[in-house]
């Protein structure tokens, strides 16, 4: 099983959460930060769009609070939160703007919103995964972004890994940043098969496997993550860029 390095991230989002303190994960996923939130003794909770995802929380952090729920309709009253997370969650969201503005309102006047987005593709080794997969669904890589604009185009408005765009999305939630750290992830495939098993469980490793079949996708893999192979695996570092802030005051 890949290992995604909870230690740098996960203990930068829960940095200063003691025992007690009462978390939301938004898009909680698996579970595996709540799973070490609960170790470290936090009171958890998390919502998730997926009922398949939530069981799959429930074997990870059993006790938690956990509900079937979008980010942008938080059912949750206000202040009732010390520490509010959501883990690679803004970029899949229709209205990040909206989502941010629910976690402000849900969490405690002293308490954090912190949000993580990728790096750049320049700065993340798992870029190589998506250029590796477009061939075989007829899609172009996306190109490098030594200096991005904008966007990839160099119109529009700025990616949510522009820490600029992240922060000023932020401010139009009422939250008050603090800070957007930059947090380097290795992530650990201990063989060839977990890699390609991770892939194949994603989105896009699905789509290109419906496309050019499961042995397309493995040769394409490990053909293009040969420069990244590690002992008997692979090692990969992505950079993670963690928002924290403050909720409006109120």
């Amino acid at each position: 099983m890949s290992t995604a390095a909870a230690s740098p991230l996960f203990d930068r989002v829960l940095a200063g959460a003691g025992p007690g303190s009462r978390l939301l994960d938004v898009g909680c996923g698996a579970g595996r930060l709540l799973a070490d939130a609960a170790a470290a003794g936090l009171a958890v909770t998390g919502v998730d769009t997926e009922p398949r995802a939530l069981a799959a929380a429930e074997r990870a952090a059993p006790g938690a609070d956990l509900r079937v729920a979008d980010a942008h309709e938080l059912p949750f009253a206000d202040d009732a939160f010390d520490l509010v997370t959501l883990v690679q969650v803004l970029e899949h969201l229709p209205n990040p703007v909206l989502a941010l503005r629910g976690a402000g309102r849900v969490c405690a006047p002293s308490g954090a919103v912190r949000a993580t987005v990728w790096g750049t593709p320049d700065e993340c080794d798992a870029a190589v995964i998506g250029a590796a997969l477009a061939p075989l669904t007829g899609a172009a890589p996306a190109p490098p972004q030594n200096n991005p604009g904008p966007d990839r185009s160099g119109v529009g408005a700025p990616p949510l890994t522009d820490p600029r765009r992240l922060t000023r999305l932020a401010e139009l939630a009422g939250l008050v940043v603090r800070e957007v750290a930059v947090v380097r992830v290795p992530v650990v495939h201990p063989d060839p098969d977990d890699l390609v098993a991770g892939v194949l469980a994603s989105g896009p490793g699905r789509h290109a496997a419906r496309h050019a079949g499961p042995a397309a996708v493995r040769a394409a893999l490990l053909e293009a993550l040969d420069p990244f192979a590690h002992g008997a695996g692979y090692r990969l570092t992505d950079t993670v860029r963690v928002l924290d802030a403050g909720p409006p005051a109120r």
